[in-house]
């Protein structure tokens, strides 16, 4: 039987972790890469076990991707259009994904869905790897945002509903839709609300603003840029930083909260992060 690289969690949780939590260093250390069925993989999301993209040195992070073999994306919209019965009768996930699942906050009233699609092989390179994600999220508008980078992980569902499809979606059929989704990028204007005027002592940075496209960076970057602006403006940089992000309703006011004075914890994030990734 065909089977799939994936990092399994070695923990089962029947709950998301809190922010904040001493169990995130045990959970962030304790994937494991493994080469699973789709069948063995839907087991394991049932019992409750996190999946992630397969990395090294024990550590999830950006920097110790290896591979990925499954693209996953959220919806969690609440509504119909977030339910398995409708997002199973969409004509690419009919046709592509390998299956999909209630996540733990589903509840009848307020359908919240998650769909896999595994790959027919790896993709080695995380640049390419962020881009086939980034692009099945361009076919969904509904879709997490949030969910783009090259090691996001996935809670499992303990008990949840899950629906089999059994699809791969191939390598060239990503190939095709990256580059649909990078030529239309080519006539789109980058994403700037054109409304937004900047106060003067923030038009430099609102200018290097102009040449980042939020669609066109990681996750990760995309929240240091927030922290950048945060530790530079404090709040005063609040509408500055919604103008751009391009964020789903009240997401950027939300990481905003979390920021501490100086941009987080560890200070590292300033300013400089915005123009250094201007100038890539």
């Amino acid at each position: 039987m065909t089977k799939f690289k994936v990092s399994v969690s070695r923990y089962t949780l029947d709950r998301k972790l809190p922010p904040g939590s001493p169990a995130w260093k045990k959970f962030n250390s304790g994937f494991e890469n493994v080469e699973v069925t789709l069948s063995e993989l839907m087991i394991a999301i049932h019992r409750g076990q996190s999946i992630t993209t397969w990395h090294k040195n024990n550590w999830r992070s950006s920097e110790n991707f290896i591979c990925g073999q499954h693209i996953g994306l959220d919806f969690d919209n609440g509504n119909k259009t977030s339910s398995i019965e409708h997002l199973a009768n969409d004509s690419f996930i009919s046709k592509h994904a390998s299956f999909l699942y209630t996540t733990s906050s589903h509840t009848p009233e307020q359908p919240r869905a998650r769909v896999i699609f595994l790959l027919d092989q790896p993709i080695y390179q995380p640049i390419n790897y962020t881009n086939a994600v980034r692009s099945l999220l361009w076919l969904f508008d509904s879709a997490d945002k949030q969910c783009k980078d090259s090691v996001r992980f996935f809670y499992g569902s303990v008990n949840c509903e899950m629906k089999k499809l059994g699809n791969v979606l191939t390598i060239e059929k990503v190939k095709k839709i990256i580059a649909d989704f990078q030529e239309s990028e080519k006539k789109t204007e980058k994403k700037f609300d054109s409304n937004y005027k900047a106060p003067t002592s923030q038009t430099e940075v609102y200018d290097a603003l102009r040449s980042i496209n939020p669609w066109s960076i990681s996750y990760e970057e995309w929240v240091n840029i927030l922290m950048g602006i945060h530790s530079e403006f404090g709040d005063d940089g609040l509408s500055l930083a919604n103008s751009w992000a391009d964020g789903q309703p009240g997401e950027v006011e939300q990481k905003w909260k979390s920021f501490k004075e100086n941009g987080n914890e560890s200070g590292k994030v300033t300013i400089a992060t915005v123009f250094g990734i201007a100038k890539q």
